[in-house]
């Protein structure tokens, strides 16, 4: 797995099976999983925007988010092989925008069961983070979120909180969405 910023897009890069509940998200294998700073929050086609962003990075298997969050508020944490990347704008609860994009690479493999239940422990993390904030409020009404594996090293059967793959997940995102939190918070 490689990763960068490029104008205002987070490139993860590699060999993945992964599950997506952005647009254009489901399951499938990719080659690169991107993050993507919008500067119009009120997309009308946002399907054909995800598909012109990978078309001008040349992006063929992909899974994308859409993001208002600048990319100098993204937050990356790694615990042993699952890397987590955040980025956090919750200027406005449920019923208002906000969004936070989770993208979770785990170095490793797992069953298609553990994978969904990946979103749920991150998930989780997300709103602990959110709660001991000082928040009133899980989440918001457009997040999103990317489970990739690279099928290659440590098999894990299980990611829920109590297993070892869940502690990594839900240790990387907390700490990620913690720390987007406050560079949200604190910008300019």
């Amino acid at each position: 797995m490689r990763w960068r910023i490029v104008r205002d897009t987070l490139i993860v890069e590699g060999d993945f099976f992964a599950i997506s509940s952005g647009v254009l998200g489901g399951w499938g294998k990719v080659e690169h999983i991107f993050n993507h700073t919008v500067r119009d929050t009120k997309l009308e086609y946002p399907k054909n925007y995800i598909r012109s962003i990978a078309e001008e990075f040349g992006f063929k298997r992909f899974f994308g988010l859409l993001t208002a969050v600048p990319m100098d508020k993204l937050a990356v944490r790694e615990f042993e092989d699952v890397t987590a990347f955040v980025t956090a704008g919750v200027t406005n609860p449920n019923e208002k925008i906000g969004t936070i994009n989770i993208i979770i690479v785990v170095r490793g493999d797992m069953p298609k069961s553990a994978m969904i239940n990946a979103v749920i422990t991150a998930t989780e993390a997300k709103s602990c983070a959110l709660l001991s904030s000082g928040l009133n409020f899980t989440g918001t009404s457009t997040d999103a979120i990317i489970v990739a594996k690279t099928g290659e090293g440590r098999y894990y059967e299980y990611s829920g909180y109590a297993s070892e793959l869940g502690r990594k997940i839900w240790i990387s995102v907390k700490r990620a969405v913690l720390e987007s939190l406050a560079k949200w918070n604190s910008k300019p």
